[in-house]
């Protein structure tokens, strides 16, 4: 036998080996594993990355409810990993109170009144820009206003730095630009193994993390030269907090406040975008807010934080109905037992092995049958007592989690509350609108006749990218008398 035969042999030989392991890897994977008796798609069941593909085509929130349609309420998403769709399921054990003690500190109902002044007054720049392009009759992409209003309003709060994106279009590739980086971070959660292309990947972004660097680098440098009070922001408390002073090279703390960029401005304009959308898509429900605010504020420089502003029962109720339609936080998120938990882990009565993955899809709960009926149909009043009974009520309730539940929710819950608050109220009282004419005005909405789970016309489109993309609506505004 001659060298070439040999390794000819040798070649044969490893592959057979190798073909026999992945085959016994995915017979145990599919009928012998801990999860076998659990149902769901069967190259979910055998591959680990049946997450990510779906993830890369940012639909795996619209495949999530499609699987529980089918499957039922536990269903099997990979090897190693079950996704819930119950209520009793979104409650998180782990916690990590220091660190999101630093970050909630600043946002408080009671903190927020100091920062109002400075979110007021990049509302009137939002404000202000609709009146000029509703002069010009020109249809106007929401998307980018209200990606653009909230990214000034956390740049403020999180480094009490100006980014200025109403009126520079300087930094308005920032939202987009991490929104790409956290749809990359979406697809490593659900497929973990595409994680080891990361130096590949860093490379062929290099670019873009540069300019991020630097422009992070420059919001930090310019607050460390003020006073630590000079600002209300996250630096300010979480300097008392640590002690001292926080330099440049407390990445931790740095990271936590640029979270608010990503998670406060994207997951805002998503809420803001998505009931501009379903407002101009739903008279009556239009008509009913219009009429509850100009009735509410003899003038838009009355509506400010406060008991008048909370009474205006039917905004509170279009912004919760909003947030169930259209989740802000689309992706899954992946949790296991703590490893110094010695308990069983049982949920909703099935006994849990230990180091399972185990995850929630918001998108997925917020439209289950079972705790909201007509879960595609925009329907505020649901949220009323009048409308609704107490049981069906606390139903709700129980399955409404648009921020997330326990360590990990969102700390801005309260920054997104006012923004929308005040920018919807001062709005109203300042215009009408409706869908632009023609096709412009179809952006932002599904197409009849797909297959992919974009086939409701009335249903505001996100792209999954832990958090979510979308586009438009496109609308045109007309100022009030």
């Amino acid at each position: 036998m001659g060298l070439s035969d040999l390794v000819q042999s040798m070649v044969v030989y490893a592959a057979c080996l190798f073909l026999s392991y992945l085959f016994l890897l995915l017979s145990y994977r599919a009928t012998f594993h801990p999860l076998s008796k659990y149902p769901g798609p069967f190259f979910a069941k055998i591959l680990d990355g049946y997450g990510g593909v779906f993830a890369a085509s940012r639909r795996l929130h619209l495949v999530t409810y499609e699987n529980h349609m089918k499957y039922g309420p536990v269903v099997r998403q990979g090897p190693n990993r079950l996704v819930f769709n119950t209520a009793s399921s979104l409650h998180d054990v782990d916690v990590h109170r220091r660190k999101r003690k630093i970050v909630s500190q600043p946002l408080t109902e009671k903190a927020m009144r100091k920062f109002e002044p400075v979110m007021s007054e990049q509302i009137d720049v939002f404000v202000q820009q609709l009146h000029t392009s509703a002069a010009r009759s020109e249809p106007i992409n929401m998307t980018q206003r209200c990606m653009w209003l909230g990214g000034d309003i956390v740049g403020q709060l999180a480094f009490g730095y100006s980014l200025r994106q109403q009126t520079d279009d300087a930094n308005r590739w920032l939202q987009p630009g991490l929104a790409l980086a956290s749809a990359r971070i979406n697809v490593y959660m659900q497929a973990p193994v595409v994680r080891k292309l990361e130096p590949l990947l860093k490379v062929l972004v290099k670019k873009a993390r540069a300019k991020y660097v630097n422009i992070t680098t420059d919001m930090i440098k310019n607050r460390l030269t003020m006073d630590k009070h000079a600002k209300h922001d996250l630096y300010s408390f979480a300097v008392d907090d640590m002690g001292g002073s926080v330099g440049l090279a407390n990445s931790e703390l740095w990271a936590e406040a640029f979270f608010f960029i990503v998670a406060g401005g994207n997951t805002t304009a998503t809420t803001m975008s998505a009931m501009f959308f379903y407002l101009s898509r739903n008279l009556a429900c239009y008509k009913k807010l219009a009429h509850e605010i100009r009735s509410a504020f003899k003038s838009a420089d009355e509506i400010h934080p406060g008991d008048q502003l909370r009474s205006c029962v039917y905004l509170q109720v279009c912004i919760s109905e909003t947030l169930r339609c259209a989740t802000p936080n689309t992706g899954t998120l992946w949790r296991q037992q703590l490893a110094d938990d010695k308990e069983p882990l049982i949920i909703d009565g099935h006994v849990i092995p230990r180091g399972t993955d185990l995850g929630v899809n918001l998108y997925a709960i917020h439209h289950n049958e079972e705790y909201f009926p007509d879960p595609f149909v925009y329907r505020p009043e649901r949220w009323l007592e009048s409308e609704t009974s107490k049981d069906q009520l606390q139903k709700m309730k129980n399955a409404f989690a648009p921020f997330i539940l326990g360590a990990r929710s969102c700390p801005g819950k309260s920054v997104a509350h006012m923004e929308i608050n005040l920018t919807f109220a001062r709005t109203l009282w300042n215009f009408d609108f409706e869908a632009a004419p023609g096709e412009e005005g179809k952006l932002g909405a599904g197409t009849a006749g797909r297959t992919d789970g974009r086939h409701r016309e009335g249903e505001y489109q996100l792209y999954d990218t832990f958090s979510a993309m979308h586009d438009g609506p496109s609308l045109k505004f007309y100022a009030r008398a």
